[in-house]
């Protein structure tokens, strides 16, 4: 996929994510903001806590990882597919989805589907709309259920914006500079 249509791609769905975060806020009656109390706190907890997700996205690529039964499916879908779509990205460009995705799709699985859901069915939710295989869906499913802890521990919609950009952006970086598996 050319850059310019991925990032079109990109402003469309995470533009439509946080149209319906703050639609379904309004209509709820969910209170989103403020986002933190604390936003210092809140960005450095954010920051390293997208280090545990991403060290286990680096671990899944290793080849520590061959007799775990799921982790070739998804070494091939993250190196075969994701790393091709994601090839041609500057770093601006890296930084603009992965702060997009962050701050939409937390604001609306967390601010708003958590708040009503709960964590369980959220995750589940966040799986099925990331779901480009089944192995990527339970992985998607874990980091949703990683960022809902996050949120509910931490009582702050920053701290998992935080580590959901950062993850994406470490993940982005990674696989742009990834030699592909075979």
């Amino acid at each position: 996929m050319k850059r310019s249509k991925l990032l079109f791609f990109t402003f469309i769905t995470e533009g439509f994510a946080l149209f319906l975060a703050l639609a379904m806020v309004r209509y709820l009656k969910i209170p989103l903001f403020p986002l933190t109390g604390n936003i210092l706190r809140d960005v450095l907890i954010g920051t390293f806590g997208a280090a545990v997700p991403f060290s286990f996205f680096i671990f899944l690529l290793s080849e520590k990882t061959k007799r775990i039964p799921f982790a070739d499916s998804l070494k091939q879908t993250i190196t075969h597919y994701l790393k091709s779509l994601f090839s041609r990205l500057t770093l601006p460009d890296m930084c603009i989805i992965s702060l997009l995705a962050g701050f939409a799709e937390e604001l609306l699985f967390r601010g708003v589907t958590q708040n009503k859901l709960g964590i369980f069915a959220t995750s589940v939710i966040f799986g099925l709309l990331h779901f480009i295989s089944p192995a990527y869906f339970v992985i998607a499913f874990l980091m949703s259920i990683y960022l809902g802890l996050l949120y509910y521990y931490f009582q702050s919609l920053l701290v998992p914006i935080q580590a959901h950009f950062i993850y994406d952006l470490c993940a982005l970086i990674y696989l742009k500079h990834l030699k592909t598996i075979k």
